[in-house]
C-alpha cells in the first residue's frame, strides 16, 4: 500500500466537544462560518461507503460536524469576531488551552494539517461485523477532513499524477481495496480481547495490494527510482 499512499492518522482536537460543532451549535452562538471547516463523524454514523458532497463539498450525510479551526491571531479574533472570542475564552475558563495537545500548538486553538483525503480507512473493529469486514474503505468525495478515529490515505505524487491524468482511477482503486479479503488486510493488523482489531497506519501501509499497478496506464506505472526514493524519504 505504501507504494501509492502515504497514510496518516486522521486529527487529534484536543477535546472534541469544543472544538467539533453541530450545524445548529454554530449558529446558536452566531459563530463566523469561514473559521470551520467539515470534519466527517465517527463510522457508526456513516452508513455508507462513498460520501458524497454538495456544491459547497460539505458531506451529505445526516449527522453535519465542522472543525473549529480559525486562521486568525487571538488578536484578529477578539477585533473581528467577538462571538468566536466569548467562546474561545468559555474554552479557556475550562483549562482547554493547557491540555497536552493544546498547549503544544500554537495557537492554542488550531489544528493538524489534515487535509481532505479521497480514500480513508476505519482502523479499529471486530470480525463478527455485519459486512464480515473489521475495517473499511470509504470513498471521501467531499471536503472533509477526519478525526483519529480513521486512517486517512494521500495519494503518492506518482499516484497523485496518475489519476490527474484519470480521474475515474481513484474509484477504481477504492473498488479493489474493499475486495481485500478480510484475511489479507488483518495479517497486518493487531487484535486485541474479544476479537477487536486495529490497524495503525505501518500496518495498513504494508498492506500487500498488486493490483493497483495493473490499474496504472503505462506511463504512470510507477515513479522513476530517484522520485521513488525520495518520496519515500518525505514521509
Amino acid at each position: 500500500m505504501s507504494d501509492f499512499f502515504t497514510i496518516k492518522r486522521g486529527l487529534a482536537t484536543g477535546n472534541n466537544a469544543f472544538f467539533i460543532l453541530t450545524v445548529d451549535e454554530i449558529n446558536s452562538r452566531q459563530l463566523p462560518w469561514q473559521c470551520f471547516r467539515p470534519i466527517l463523524p465517527s463510522p457508526r454514523f456513516v452508513d455508507v461507503d462513498e460520501i458524497e458532497a454538495d456544491a459547497s463539498g460539505n458531506p451529505l450525510l445526516k449527522r453535519k460536524l465542522f472543525l473549529l479551526d480559525p486562521p486568525y491571531s487571538e488578536e484578529e479574533i477578539k477585533k473581528s469576531f467577538p462571538s468566536l472570542w466569548s467562546y474561545l475564552q468559555e474554552g479557556r475558563k475550562h483549562g482547554f488551552h493547557k491540555r497536552y495537545l493544546c498547549r503544544h500548538r500554537s495557537p492554542w486553538y488550531s489544528q493538524e494539517k489534515r487535509p481532505p483525503a479521497p480514500i480513508i480507512c476505519t482502523y479499529i473493529g471486530r470480525s463478527d461485523a455485519k459486512n464480515g469486514r473489521p475495517f473499511r474503505f470509504i470513498l471521501n468525495d467531499s471536503q472533509a477532513t477526519v478525526a483519529n478515529v480513521y486512517l486517512a490515505m494521500y495519494p503518492t505524487k506518482a499516484l497523485s499524477r496518475a489519476v490527474e491524468a484519470a480521474p475515474a482511477l481513484i474509484r477504481h482503486i477504492w473498488q479493489v481495496l474493499n475486495r481485500l479479503t478480510p484475511a489479507q488486510v488483518l495479517d497486518e493488523g493487531r487484535v486485541y480481547g474479544g476479537g477487536l482489531h486495529k490497524l495503525e497506519p505501518k500496518e495498513l501501509a504494508n498492506v500487500p495490494v498488486p493490483e493497483i499497478k495493473s490499474l496504472l496506464p503505462p506511463a504512470h506505472q510507477m515513479p522513476d527510482q530517484f522520485d521513488f526514493f525520495q518520496e519515500r524519504a518525505a514521509v
